[in-house]
């Protein structure tokens, strides 16, 4: 049998959002950048190429992630069960069944401190058992009616294992700091001493001692008073609050708190240390190695355990957008790099518009110069049969060099003809341009057309513009 976590340790992770002031913004700062993905479906490409998919923008399950039940979006449920897995390791939400309907008809986060496992020897999962709040009921559930996503626990396979518990020690720690500062300023606001008087004190005589020391010294507002006392002495305590040197300690457990989370201090709003130029690789880094990871896990579980509930043939798949920005420097740096390559392939011999294909950047113009021919004397001679290079509008090929502008030609728009298709998408489906800037001014950011009349009434346009490939791989 496996030791599970008990449920006040659970308890604890979680009231550590409310109770620990680093915590707090290193989980809201991720709950709040995974739940701003904006998700969608589609149909899987043959060739595995991702820009090769089609969008589905109709279908049950978009219904269910719309409108995952009736007091909360699905922005809501990822952000809730997002904070529980930075928390506790692990995600748990219920999925509700209707007779009748062979669809989960709506979704719920649930604590996980109300849940156990069921194990089973031969099926390794027989179910979980819910217990409702009050204790007042224990519901059984399928192991298809949970969706569970973990940090995995090295100790335990049905359980996650999140930063917090790493952390605990550390957080008595920065508690019992805070308590100590408190009582300090509370009760004495200086170190305490020791009062040494001649002779054996009663029990009488040592209660009206600590009683008149206590309404002259105890308490903020009393503090350094001078203090007069009768055959006795005080000696004062060396130690002093300094000592304790807690603004170092304070600082060194932030760290530990961002290192246990992998989150860069400008993400909380640290600024020592901070410039620009590594707050934008803060940023940057935040989005790859923290946001991207943890929206993959929520791929994965909606993927494999939600999807299938809705299409068993497995042609459809789930995926977020991309939430990482741009790299500025990386990108100037990568754009030289390629730039560079471009004239030294060109010099070569090679097509430029093969390698802007290649190196995908985009299409600047660029007209090959041609040979002058010479006669013997050396002047420059108009050769018979030889005409003067044609010059050839983008919009409009003619004769051979019809598939190289063809080719140059590196975005299309996609659509949906059919029905509900406005006249403008319609004519506009095919079209193509020649870079993602011309793109994406009539599809901006790369989705929607600006002269589609659903749109103009509130309407989602379906159609969108992707980068396509040359004539020479089709």
């Amino acid at each position: 049998m496996w030791s599970y976590a008990p449920t006040e340790h659970i308890m604890q992770y979680l009231e550590a959002y409310a109770s620990d002031p680093v915590i707090r913004p290193i989980v809201a700062r991720l709950f709040q950048g995974v739940s701003a993905l904006r998700w969608r479906l589609y149909v899987k490409s043959t060739t595995g190429d991702p820009q090769d998919r089609t969008e589905v923008t109709s279908h049950a399950i978009l219904d269910l992630i719309r409108r995952p039940n009736n007091f909360q979006t699905f922005g809501e449920i990822i952000a809730r069960g997002q904070q529980h897995w930075e928390l506790c390791g692990e995600t748990s939400i219920v999925l509700g069944m209707s007779k009748g309907i062979k669809y989960p008809v709506d979704m719920w986060v649930l604590r996980p401190d109300r849940i156990t496992p069921v194990p089973d020897a031969y099926d390794f999962l027989a179910g979980w058992i819910y217990r409702a709040p009050g204790d007042s009921e224990r519901i059984p559930l399928e192991a298809r009616e949970l969706l569970r996503m973990v940090d995995p626990s090295p100790i335990d396979p049905y359980r996650g294992m999140g930063a917090v518990q790493s952390l605990m020690r550390d957080l008595d720690a920065t508690k019992f700091t805070k308590e100590w500062q408190a009582n300090f300023f509370a009760n004495s606001a200086q170190p305490g001493g020791m009062i040494t008087v001649p002779t054996s004190l009663g029990d009488t005589e040592f209660q009206q001692l600590q009683k008149r020391w206590n309404e002259q010294h105890q308490g903020a507002s009393k503090a350094h008073r001078v203090a007069i006392l009768e055959n006795a002495t005080w000696t004062q305590n060396s130690f002093s609050i300094r000592d304790l040197q807690l603004a170092e300690l304070e600082s060194l457990g932030r760290d530990k708190v961002l290192a246990a989370f992998g989150m860069p201090k400008s993400m909380i709003g640290v600024v020592e240390d901070v410039n620009r130029a590594n707050a934008e690789a803060g940023e940057y880094m935040f989005a790859k190695d923290m946001i991207t990871p943890r929206a993959a896990n929520w791929r994965s579980m909606l993927n494999q355990q939600l999807l299938p509930l809705f299409d068993p043939t497995g042609r459809l798949e789930l995926d977020f957008d991309d939430p990482v920005p741009e790299n500025s420097e990386a990108n100037i740096a990568e754009r030289k790099t390629n730039f560079d390559v471009l004239i030294a392939a060109v010099a070569a011999g090679f097509d430029v518009n093969d390698m802007l294909d290649y190196l995908d950047l985009p299409d600047l113009g660029y007209t090959k110069p041609e040979v002058p021919a010479f006669g013997q004397d050396g002047s420059q001679a108009a050769l018979e049969g030889v005409t003067a290079p044609i010059q050839t509008p983008d919009t409009t090929p003619r004769g051979s060099l019809g598939v190289k502008i063809d080719n140059a030609m590196r975005w299309v728009v996609i659509g949906h003809p059919d029905g509900n298709c406005c006249e403008p998408c319609m004519e506009n489906i095919g079209k193509l341009y020649r870079n993602r800037s011309s793109a994406y001014a009539d599809y901006p950011p790369g989705e929607g057309f600006i002269g589609c009349i659903g749109a103009q009434y509130g309407n989602h346009c379906r159609c969108s513009v992707i980068k396509r490939r040359s004539q020479r791989d089709e």
